[in-house]
């Protein structure tokens, strides 16, 4: 196996933990949810992504990542988690 490939490996290896703690992350939608019903609080809890977004930003300063980037994948993140609550809620849009 050639360098190139191994490092491909490596890759590949990393973006299928990342897709497990994607799961992992949604999937804890249904716990939130609930939390949210007990709360009175809505489902798009803009305070609490507000929140979400300025601490991932503040961890991609202290480890020299594209800050950019790095909100548009949490602002993804979040809408997903946002759209798993509304799906089990009943209110979903997915099909």
């Amino acid at each position: 196996m050639s360098e190139l490939e191994a490092v491909r490996k490596e890759i590949e290896e990393i973006d299928r933990e990342i897709l497990s703690l994607i799961d992992k992350r949604v999937n804890l939608a249904e716990k939130v949810l609930e939390s949210k019903r007990i709360n009175g609080t809505s489902i798009n809890d803009r305070k609490q992504n507000e929140v979400v977004i300025n601490r991932t930003l503040n961890t991609a300063t202290e480890l020299n990542l594209d800050v950019g980037s790095v909100k548009e994948i949490f602002e993804i993140l979040i809408r997903m988690s946002i759209e798993r609550q509304n799906e089990l809620s009943g209110k979903g849009s997915l099909p």
